[in-house]
């Protein structure tokens, strides 16, 4: 993740009202809104803009990777149940089918490796977003740069560029793509392509609800998560507590074209509200699908951080490949 005080500091523009911002307590989003007030240059503005986004799918994707991890390892406690053998069993069993119906309601392809794609950005609607303004030259510079990235599950993408134009800060500029596609993809793994629960081991305890719904819940290394499930079966909702970190997930769904266990509904759209310390951030997700060598893959990617800032993507002449997902619990 960038440090804010060090990315400011690259910058050889004089900005004195940076002297007075608390950068390491501040949100990303706070940073953006104050630089702008006190007249920064569109070019550190923009870096920092793209560092607001990058810094929220970086603390996203912490927020998921909570979710995501006792998905990874058993619960550390023993569902409750009576004493008898007979009763343990059948909450047992009980445990286990709903941990199947959690899994096949909705799309996540658990066996596929990794995804290479071609990505290009909306640049004039993030530049509305961030009411900037850049020269003819800067932007054919930019609309005309090449982005490629590959993607491997459990580690960090390989991202690079091609550049038709020339641009002094094209440094600058593409480290910023980097965390922002590094956060996606982390958070796309995690959650996305990831399911919640793999085993009736990892479930500690389930509550029914008044809707035909239930809570599960797990814990795992200090970090607690509540899924709540409709009557479908279907992760909406994620409350996530730690020591350092709170937050809650909202998930939407879309109907699979053609209904099958495994691809009822595909993720559409994801709410992640973020709690550290004193610091809040709200960073909406959208995304639609394409069919790539037997998978559905993102073909559109949208971020909203906060309302102030918003980035699409599209994502073509993709490959994947299939594999194992790593460290599943058979």
């Amino acid at each position: 993740m960038f440090d804010v005080l060090e990315t400011v500091k690259s910058y050889r523009e004089p900005l004195s009202s940076l002297a007075a911002l608390k950068l390491r307590s501040m949100s990303a989003m706070a940073i953006y809104q104050q630089l702008r007030a006190n007249g920064a240059t569109i070019r550190c503005v923009m870096q920092l803009s793209r560092f607001a986004v990058a810094r929220a799918l970086a603390l996203t994707y912490t927020l998921c990777v909570g979710v995501a991890n006792f998905a990874q390892q058993p619960g550390t406690t023993s569902p409750k149940s009576q004493t008898n053998g007979t009763a343990t069993q059948t909450r047992s069993s009980d445990l286990a089918i709903a941990a199947d119906a959690i899994r096949e309601s909705y799309y996540h392809p658990d066996d596929m490796s990794d995804l290479n794609c071609s990505v290009s950005v909306d640049w004039p609607a993030f530049l509305a977003s961030t009411k900037l303004n850049p020269s003819a030259e800067r932007l054919k510079a930019i609309q005309d740069l090449k982005i490629r990235s590959q993607s491997i599950r459990g580690n960090s993408p390989n991202i690079t560029f091609e550049w038709v134009g020339t641009l002094d800060s094209k440094e600058q500029l593409e480290n910023g793509l980097k965390q922002m596609l590094g956060g996606f993809y982390q958070m796309y793994w995690s959650l996305v392509a990831t399911p919640p629960i793999h085993s009736a081991a990892e479930i500690t305890k389930m509550e029914s609800l008044a809707d035909g719904g239930a809570q599960v819940y797990s814990s795992s290394q200090d970090i607690k998560v509540v899924i709540t499930v409709n009557k479908e079966n279907t992760p909406t909702h994620y409350t996530l507590d730690s020591p350092t970190l709170k937050g809650t997930i909202d998930l939407r769904y879309v109907p699979a074209p053609t209904p099958i266990p495994g691809d009822l509904r595909r993720i559409s759209s994801v709410d992640v509200s973020e709690h550290i310390g004193t610091s809040v951030i709200n960073v909406k997700l959208d995304l639609d699908y394409q069919a790539v060598d037997g998978f559905y893959v993102p073909a559109h990617v949208s971020y909203d951080v906060g309302g102030a800032l918003s980035v699409s993507m599209k994502f073509s002449d993709c490959s994947a490949t299939k594999g194992a997902i790593p460290n599943k619990i058979k």
